[in-house]
């Protein structure tokens, strides 16, 4: 049996950074990931607000694209432009970024293991199981996505639910490359469509639905024009956001999509990831150095103090997206469009904190111009949650 401090299960990006940072502090650290190649597939949009600034974990050569603002388009094309003057997010070059991210924990001194299945994890014994060797540390952390074994095993009761993204990179033209499209299909909600520039000529085209893999593709093959060139293909699954979720148990954590840190809106999850590496790494640390694992628990307190209150209002708003039809859409937009609220969204509009927005759009009276559509109940729900 090999002992180790610290065991991570998954070499993504939450994985490697938190991996990486525990090894910084002088910790002995392995991380098994299953894939031969990290960062490949590519299972991510890409798209990442400039708030990640504030993690200091990402190098400008990762960078393939900035944009400054979105078009919002409801189902009969009726487009909400929003716009900054300063780059609002980055188009990243996920799978060398993912990469780097991976080697940087190599370089810390973390005993890394790709192509590695793990077969299971023991929160009991704080055991890893691989085949027939096992692994034993003091701190098992979990960040290998959300089809996670032991995150079952910590909710034996939870209704883990997903949603299946698909994207296509293709070649194509791009008369702008400063802004992403963002639009609205009722058999995708509460998902939805995006067109993301990453060059003058290549875009990321995708979605993502409850719905049917089948009827998906064909939706998003139909977005294409005669001239998109379809270069690669790619497939994953996005973590619901529940509060519910247990993220500790004994001496494992979980992190990132595995303990479902994503926003609901948008199923994005690498900022929150890495800020909760940081918390997570806090905590561990005192734990290790204490014997005391009731910090663990810390980890997840300060968890849902930071995430909470945003988390919890994204997801009552994803509620009524899930509920409402085109013609819903087709109404709230041009509601929207009558009352000028893309100079709102331009200037209170945050990928990560949409609370400031809605606040906004609750004290101009906006929001109640589109009661017919959203209904009272619902409207109580989003208010209760600010």
């Amino acid at each position: 049996m090999t002992n180790y401090d610290i065991i991570v299960v998954g070499g993504g990006p939450i994985g490697s950074t938190y991996a990486y940072k525990m090894a910084k502090l002088g910790y002995d650290v392995a991380l098994f990931d299953m894939k031969n190649r990290i960062g490949q597939p590519l299972q991510c949009a890409g798209l990442v607000s400039t708030n990640i600034d504030d993690t200091k974990n990402l190098p400008r050569e990762f960078i393939s694209n900035e944009v400054r603002g979105a078009n919002l388009i409801s189902p009969n094309k009726t487009t909400i432009h929003v716009e900054k003057d300063n780059t609002v997010a980055y188009v990243l070059d996920r799978v060398l970024y993912d990469k780097y991210l991976f080697d940087r924990a190599i370089n810390a001194g973390v005993d890394a293991h790709i192509g590695t299945m793990v077969d299971d994890v023991d929160i009991n014994n704080t055991t890893l199981r691989i085949g027939n060797a096992y692994h034993r540390a003091k701190l098992i952390a979990v960040a290998c996505g959300p089809n996670s074994k032991t995150s079952k095993k910590m909710n034996p009761n939870l209704d883990e639910d997903s949603f299946m993204a698909i994207q296509y990179t293709i070649q194509t033209d791009n008369p702008s490359t400063e802004f992403v499209d963002v639009s609205v299909r009722e058999e995708l909600l509460p998902g939805f469509l995006w067109k993301i520039p990453v060059s003058s000529n290549q875009s990321r085209i995708g979605l993502f639905t409850k719905n049917s893999y089948g009827g998906a593709t064909k939706l998003l093959d139909n977005e294409l024009s005669l001239n998109d060139e379809i270069i690669q293909k790619h497939y994953g699954i996005i973590p619901r956001f529940n509060i519910n979720k247990k993220i500790v148990q004994n001496n494992t954590i979980l992190l990132g999509d595995t303990a479902s840190q994503v926003k609901p809106t948008t199923g994005g999850g690498i900022i929150s990831g890495f800020n909760c590496t940081e918390i997570a790494k806090n905590n561990s640390n005192k734990m290790l150095e204490s014997g005391d694992n009731s910090y663990l628990e810390n980890y997840e307190r300060e968890y849902h103090e930071r995430y909470d209150e945003e988390f919890r209002t994204q997801h009552n708003v994803q509620n009524i997206m899930e509920n409402m039809t085109e013609d819903d859409f087709n109404y709230m937009f041009n509601q929207l469009n009558e009352y000028d609220v893309d100079k709102i969204i331009s200037e209170y509009g945050d990928m990560d904190n949409q609370i400031p927005l809605l606040k906004q759009l609750i004290k101009t009276g906006i929001i109640f111009k589109l009661l017919p559509k959203i209904g009272v109940r619902r409207l109580k729900n989003i208010w209760k949650s600010l």
